[in-house]
């Protein structure tokens, strides 16, 4: 699954990178789209049992398929080898063929939302629309979705700028969805109103605490947001004078009930749909924490929903591997902290990398002194904007950036964590890996070297 990671072991910690990768690596197999949606499918005959829910395939006059977000195409598949699908539509990352003739496949936009994302919710509006009462959807959401599907309320360049906006600010998940949701027609639910008969969700989440009305913008749960709070949001970062007005416009009309609401919880109480979680950040994490055990670590787990600034975090848990080094944390050696969830970056400069790689480069000054190796990754192969999942540094690796005359402290101020570690060979690539529960942060603390 990475596909440098025989580059990336190497130097006095090579016992200890192999191990982490490793270990990573076991995070993915867990989290495999096709095996986490097949895990909930089986079929026996004419029953076909979805998370528990049985259908009778004979009282079943369609089913349809919507498969949407960064796992979109391998979950679809999973789907497509247990039933038959009259027509469906998946939308994710990237150009894609090789589904059937009944399946329409869009590339939408990520993490801006383009045409594509736009023409594919159209599709997908459509498409929810021919449903009856004796059909049964089967809708595949994971994370992404957001961007990749859309049907704007405001002309697609609003949406992309206020988008553009709220992330360079540094806007988290829970507050840029609660955005989107408010100008869209179908996140918050909105999906649900257009389908009829029996809908099943199956959900890989990729958000802080698994909120099914944030992943992907929660397009078949409830929501309890409010365009009030979307427009504080913007209020919060300063936003209100830089956002577009037509963006404002919505919110404010909204507010005075002239556009409807995103769906509420005594609306959703009436439709009848199930969304169940297939794989999220704990199971990645859990499977990464028993390979650590197998190779003799002693797992110091911090949990699945660490959020806040990047770098701020990098030294925390730097602190926090300082303090078992000194033996202030009862826990045998050798140690791997682990820990999952999503940090943020408000970007000041104009370099090139993602939050990853930028909590690594922010461990530099602290690791150097640990005797250790930190990774952070992005579960999805992408971090930010730049082509690698994350990066990987060690105690030796401020040496040897200096020795080739590169300054960390730049180089994070400039937010170009990416240029930093292509320069010295620590980025980790693995591709787009089709699945996505946020990310993924392990430390190994050695007694050794």
């Amino acid at each position: 699954m990475i596909k440098n990671k025989e580059s990336l072991i190497k130097g006095r910690f090579s016992s200890e990178r192999k191990d982490l990768l490793e270990a990573l690596e076991s995070a993915f197999s867990r989290v495999d789209s096709y095996l986490c949606v097949r895990r909930f499918l089986e079929r026996k005959e004419n029953i076909l049992e979805i998370g528990g829910k049985r259908f009778n395939l004979k009282e079943v006059d369609n089913i349809y398929l919507l498969s949407f977000g960064k796992a979109a195409v391998r979950m679809a598949k999973a789907v497509l080898d247990t039933v038959e699908v009259a027509e469906g539509i998946v939308v994710s990352n990237g150009d894609f063929t090789g589904f059937p003739g009944n399946i329409k496949y869009f590339a939408g936009g990520h993490p801006i939302p383009n045409e594509n994302s736009v023409s594919a919710g159209e599709a997908v509006l459509n498409l929810a629309r021919k449903t009856k009462d004796s059909d049964l959807t089967i809708v595949l959401i994971s994370g992404g979705g957001s961007a990749l599907l859309e049907k704007p309320l405001v002309p697609l360049k609003d949406l992309q700028e206020v988008t553009r906006l709220l992330m360079k600010s540094g806007a988290d998940i829970f507050e840029l969805n609660t955005v989107r949701k408010h100008l869209s027609e179908i996140k918050g639910g909105k999906l649900l109103l257009h389908l009829k008969g029996s809908v099943v969700s199956l959900i890989i989440s990729d958000v802080i605490g698994d909120s099914l009305d944030t992943i992907a913008s929660g397009p078949t749960y409830f929501d309890n947001s409010t365009f009030s709070e979307a427009l504080s949001v913007l209020q919060k970062y300063n936003l209100l004078d830089e956002a577009p007005k037509n963006v404002i416009e919505v919110f404010k009309k909204g507010e005075k009930g002239e556009i409807p609401e995103t769906l509420k919880e005594d609306s959703f109480i009436e439709k009848r749909c199930d969304n169940i979680l297939v794989a999220t950040n704990f199971d990645a994490c859990r499977a990464a924490a028993a390979k650590l055990s197998e190779k003799g670590y002693s797992v110091f787990y911090l949990g699945s929903a660490i959020q806040g600034e990047s770098r701020e975090i990098a030294k925390a848990v730097c602190g926090i591997a300082g303090e078992i080094r000194r033996g202030r944390i009862d826990i045998k050696p050798p140690v791997a902290i682990l820990f999952g969830g999503e940090t943020t970056v408000t970007v000041k400069g104009n370099g090139i990398g993602g939050r990853n790689e930028e909590f690594v480069l922010a461990t530099l000054p602290f690791v150097s002194r640990l005797n250790g190796v930190v990774c952070s990754i992005g579960t999805d192969g992408i971090d930010g904007m730049s082509d690698a999942a994350g990066a990987i540094a060690d105690s030796d690796t401020k040496k040897l950036a200096e020795s080739a005359g590169l300054d960390w402290r730049e180089y994070l101020k400039n937010n170009d964590s990416h240029t930093f570690f292509n320069r010295i060979g620590s980025l980790v690539y693995t591709g787009k890996t089709e699945t996505n529960v946020a990310d993924i942060v392990i430390f190994i603390s050695s007694n050794e070297h």
